[in-house]
């Protein structure tokens, strides 16, 4: 069977060993490009956390009122490093139209695809020139169209962004083994490596289970030879991961620790007690699994999964199922000839070997290792497109090496266009383009409002369009509720009571928060409440005048109008 195509083998010529400047910056320009148009084909993101968080908390950032001012008003994600979402915020701020926007979100998928691009050839390094072709265009086809691989392009989820610099990093490592063998690898390049790691760790924490893996990968690259050697190269590697996680997540760790005791907050308060929280872990790992049986049927199971078993949504995708039937027959494989060879037969030559031991050592305890402490840890399945990216790489490596030369091509590219066709990946809520990326009408507020959200849907996106004095407190969220022990809580009861200007509730679907609002000696006036109307999923959003219920006297209802960002 004819393997590659022409038009193949030049793509991966054009990404292959060479450096040179204007065939780099091509690619680049040409995944860039594409990741931006299929970004705007998708259309306008509108997922929840964007509804939540990634909007406000830039925004309430900039302006110095995220930590005590404003209390939980974006839930538990309050309190996520708003870094990454500053780009966002100002592109909105600023006014750019929303099919640029979602451009530009998608170019850090762009960036990513580049590095696995250049990352390919050099690990199918040591197949024939026909195979290597092949090899890395099919390994890059499977990996960049896996489900959350496209169902997070554009989206404000971050997910890309600490994708691409994790790819970037591995690329650094793999190059540096490629051209110096078993040599150390130079601490330039680890420090580089880590660096990258440790930004994209910084920017979003769930990224730090690749610099453990990447670290993992470093230390058991060959084990038996060198491992006093690999202990110092894990040792700088680990050492630049802390200096770039002290550079995108310093800043915000110390202001964490500076108002709440707590540099994590509120995670990890089972050992650092912060009294703003309480001594018990935030979330509990609900997703994934959780007995033996489960662990071990568990890469089946991704395939196809229910929602909110490793995704809030449906999707579809057998790549990591196909990859662990892979690799549970080539160990079977793997053990036959073995004792095949101790009973005297010779090697058999018909099979197809991709690439040296090492390097795919180095790769495949980076990608394992950091499976499994996903696992443990999320198993959330979007945290790991790193890892989806270089299946198809695994994956045609393994079949390289199970299926004998007649029939591994067909079996690679039969199993991938199946994988590929299979695919359907989730939707996270996406709307449709309009001139302004939020269409937001907020009834007239009064000045030195104190608004409280009393539902745990996500409506803080509403509340940049506010009166720039308005003050904001989740007082019923997924961090807290009246019936909590915590200072948040306590803060947000004596702000109430020590407030003298109007109250206003928030609450999505109508009619709900009456409960919360009865735990503060509140209740709604007699007054009609207002509508907040957007063209976000979550609308409209219910706006009641609130009186303390010792008063007598009623307060009148809010009326319609428009505001924009108090920012602007």
């Amino acid at each position: 069977m004819k393997v590659p195509s022409r038009a193949a083998a030049r793509l991966s010529l054009w990404a292959g060993a060479g450096d040179g400047g204007l065939r780099d910056a091509g690619l680049l320009a040409l995944c860039v490009t594409v990741a931006g148009l299929l970004s705007i084909a998708r259309g306008q993101d509108a997922n929840w956390d964007l509804q939540n968080y990634h909007f406000y908390n830039p925004w309430a950032y900039l302006q110095g009122r995220l930590y005590t001012w404003d209390i939980a008003a974006a839930q538990l994600q309050t309190y996520h490093n708003p870094l990454p979402d500053i780009p966002f915020y100002l592109m909105v701020n600023a006014d750019w139209r929303p099919r640029t926007i979602a451009f530009v979100l998608a170019i850090p998928a762009g960036v990513a695809a580049f590095f696995l691009v250049k990352l390919l050839p050099l690990l199918f390094r040591d197949l024939p020139l026909r195979d290597r072709h092949a090899a890395s265009v099919v390994a890059a086809i499977v990996g960049l169209t896996s489900a959350m691989a496209i169902g997070v392009l554009g989206t404000t989820m971050n997910e890309w962004p600490g994708t691409a610099l994790t790819i970037a990093a591995l690329w650094l490592i793999v190059r540096a083994v490629v051209r110096g063998g078993t040599a150390p690898l130079s601490a330039k390049v680890l420090f580089g490596a880590g660096l990258l790691c440790g930004l994209a760790t910084g920017a979003k924490l769930t990224f730090g289970i690749f610099a453990l893996g990447l670290c993992a990968g470093i230390l058991l690259r060959d084990p038996w030879n060198r491992l006093r050697g690999s202990i110092r190269e894990a040792f700088i590697f680990g050492v630049a991961v802390l200096a770039g996680t002290v550079i995108t997540a310093g800043p915000w760790m110390w202001a964490l620790w500076t108002h709440f005791g707590n540099p994590v907050f509120p995670y990890a308060n089972v050992w650092i007690k912060s009294p703003w929280w309480g001594n018990y872990p935030v979330l509990e790992r609900n997703y994934g699994p959780h007995t033996l049986w489960e662990w071990l049927e568990f890469p089946f199971r991704l395939a196809a999964p229910p929602e909110f078993f490793v995704a809030e949504v449906k999707y579809t995708d057998a790549r990591m199922a196909a990859l662990y039937m892979a690799a549970l027959i080539a160990g079977i494989a793997w053990l036959v000839r073995r004792f095949a060879r101790r009973a005297g037969a010779t090697a058999d030559p018909s099979f197809v070997v991709s690439g040296s031991s090492a390097t795919w050592r180095l790769v495949g305890v980076f990608w394992l290792f950091s499976f499994i402490v996903w696992t443990a840890q999320f198993s959330i399945y979007r945290y790991i497109v790193p890892l989806e990216l270089l299946s198809g790489a695994l994956l045609v490596s393994i079949l390289l090496r199970v299926f004998r030369r007649a029939a591994a091509w067909p079996a690679v590219l039969v199993i991938s266009a199946v994988l590929v066709a299979y695919t359907q990946p989730p939707d996270w809520w996406h709307t449709k383009f309009r001139r302004q990326w939020f269409d937001i009408k907020v009834p007239v507020v009064e000045p030195d409002a104190l608004v409280l959200l009393t539902t745990d849907e996500p409506m803080a996106y509403v509340l940049p369009y506010f009166p720039r004095d308005a003050r904001f407190l989740g007082a019923k969220n997924n961090i807290n509720d009246p019936e909590r022990d915590t200072l948040i809580e306590k803060e947000i009861e004596r702000t109430i009571r020590a407030h003298r200007g109007p109250l206003y509730s928030l609450a999505y679907p109508e009619g709900r928060g009456t409960a919360v609002l009865k735990a503060h000696a509140l209740t709604q006036s007699s007054g009609p409440c207002g509508e907040i109307r957007t063209n976000m999923r979550i609308s409209p959003i219910e706006l009641c005048r609130l009186v303390r219920l010792a008063d007598h006297a009623e307060m009148p209802g809010a009326a319609g109008g428009q505001a924009t960002p108090a920012s602007r």
